[in-house]
């Protein structure tokens, strides 16, 4: 009973309450009873198990949810892959998952094998309880049928080269932002920053603005600004709700009951989820007839939506679909936020490379130091320090979750279709077939010529269903690490000197979520000069 209290703390609002249920039920029902269902729900669970695959058996109803407890997940299962191979299944209640975490493992599923492995899961918590079975979800989380074909190929049009182009102003603007936030913040190196909010308002302009082609003008508090502070807690809540280590409805069908009994009691709300759902969709619907009504005027600025609303292949898809690549932009504004806490952290506590990439900045274009318009600029230590955070940190650690299109083969094992599939992303970035030193950060590994181009950084995925989005993104980091590394030297904080806070794993905020942030959130910025700062901001754009 202990192990059972102990695994349900963590659960998500909706399982928290009903813990006294768990207990209750035990007591309320013959223990005869009981034993049947679980008998029962055993055959149910031990028939999925797929054969010749090996993997852990798990416990009764939780499967290895209790060995999982208090570990960083994708860490853990980089652990047992020493055990049990590249690919291994793990029960996770009901469910069987098949996990990858070698970077020729990946190749030869998710490439090798690339329409077999290009669907998404239905999960009970996001597309059930939030969406509501509704048709308007993220690219990202749709599973693979001709709408989502249609969609990522407009997004996909939307997001290429050519049109990436028009999209550089935006990153020049946003970090320039920053830019003045920090500067603003800072007080001359004075005093510690808090970077969460700062990172969070640049994460969310990027994504409003290339998306919608709106931000967030001129907001000293976001909490503050009604419109803003709803967007951050319903998208945070969207993150929580599509975290696939801790939503155990999704794998306990024994869960579902429970929570609809405890909102009959008045113990929770059963309409928190399906409520979040409504108002993401409410603030989305607003910002896309704010953009229609910008290209109707010729007022609008160059934008994700605004491109795929003017691309003639669009006029094939519904509103709900066009509202689909909306959500899907916007989605990204937690990794990118937490990518760049995580790099402003680890330069605090290596000046070293902050003084290489300050040099190697000076010696590729001097004039980049007052300019407003970096990314365009191509600075090759820069660019390697992009990728290094992307794969020092990966902080989508467990890519967005896949589901087998059709059967999968892997060393005699044949994986059946509608199979969830993790990419351990983490693991990848730590392969050290790949990644000499894979425990060390070091971005001239991407300096290296022809053995990079033999390299995947796995921040963005792999395969068919990898991020369209992931080039925009990791130019929009390169731009704001471009700034901040010309215009301030970056020291730890009091609270922020021992070098473990910029530890990807033992500087987490929360073991067990996929998307790793730190726990760690001040630094000091000292401006390198800020006459050559004030100049730049107020150059020209």
């Amino acid at each position: 009973m202990d192990g059972f209290s102990t695994l349900f703390e963590d659960f998500t609002r909706l399982d928290v309450f009903v813990i006294g249920f768990v207990v209750k039920l035990l007591f309320v029902i013959s223990a005869p009873s009981f034993l049947i269902y679980i008998i029962l729900n055993e055959i149910v669970r031990l028939r999925g198990r797929i054969p010749k695959l090996p993997g852990p058996w798990g416990y009764p109803l939780l499967g290895s949810l209790p060995s999982l407890h208090g570990t960083a997940t994708s860490d853990e299962y980089r652990i047992w892959a020493k055990r049990y191979g590249d690919v291994f299944q793990v029960p996770l209640g009901n469910v069987t998952a098949v996990v990858v975490n070698s970077t020729a493992a990946a190749r030869a599923l998710f490439i090798g094998q690339r329409e077999a492995t290009n669907s998404r899961p239905v999960f009970y918590v996001l597309h059930k309880k939030v969406q509501q079975g509704g048709p308007v979800t993220s690219i990202g989380t749709s599973p693979w049928d001709d709408s989502c074909k249609r969609r990522r190929k407009v997004a996909a049009t939307a997001l290429n080269k050519t049109s990436t182009e028009s999209y550089l102003p935006i990153l020049d603007l946003e970090s320039r932002a920053l830019t003045l936030d920090v500067l603003s913040s800072c007080k001359n190196g004075t005093v510690s920053v808090d970077v969460l909010d700062l990172t969070r308002k640049f994460a969310l302009n990027l994504s409003l603005t290339l998306a919608y082609g709106t931000r967030v003008e001129n907001v000293k508090d976001l909490h503050r600004d009604l419109v803003i502070s709803e967007i951050i807690y319903i998208e945070e809540e969207i993150s929580k709700f599509r975290n696939p280590t801790s939503n155990f409805s999704n794998y306990v069908p024994l869960l579902r009951p429970l929570n609809t009994v405890a909102g009959w009691l008045g113990l929770h709300k059963n309409s928190h989820t399906a409520d979040v759902g409504k108002r993401r969709y409410a603030y989305h619907r607003v910002l896309q007839e704010k953009l229609k009504r910008d290209i109707a005027d010729g007022v609008d600025r160059p934008c994700i939506q605004g491109n795929v609303l003017k691309d003639p292949e669009s006029k094939g898809l519904t509103d709900g679909e066009l509202l689909s690549i909306g959500l899907s932009m916007l989605a990204g504004a937690d990794t990118t936020k937490r990518s760049l806490m995580w790099a402003i952290l680890l330069l605090a506590h290596r000046p070293d490379i902050q003084e290489r990439a300050y040099k190697e900045i000076i010696e590729t274009d001097a004039h980049l130091l007052e300019s407003p318009h970096v990314a365009h600029s191509r600075v090759e230590y820069i660019e390697a320090f992009t990728k290094e955070i992307g794969r020092y940190y990966a902080v989508q650690r467990l890519a967005l979750p896949k589901a087998t299109y059709s059967h999968v083969e892997w060393k005699g094992a044949v994986i059946p279709p509608n199979t969830l599939l993790f990419l351990n992303s983490w693991a990848c970035t730590r392969d050290p077939s790949v990644f000499s030193d894979p425990n060390v950060f070091d971005p001239e590994r991407w300096m290296d010529g022809g053995q990079t181009a033999n390299r995947h950084q796995y921040a963005f995925g792999i395969g068919g269903r990898m991020c369209i989005a992931s080039h925009v993104a990791t130019k929009a980091l390169y731009a704001v690490f471009l700034h901040l590394i010309m215009h301030f030297r970056i020291l730890p904080a009091e609270e922020t000197m021992d070098p473990i806070v910029a530890d990807p794993i033992e500087g987490l905020l929360t073991r067990e979520n996929p998307i790793a942030g730190p726990k760690a959130r001040t630094v000091r910025f000292v401006p390198r000069n800020i006459d050559v700062t004030r100049r730049m901001l107020s150059a020209e754009s």
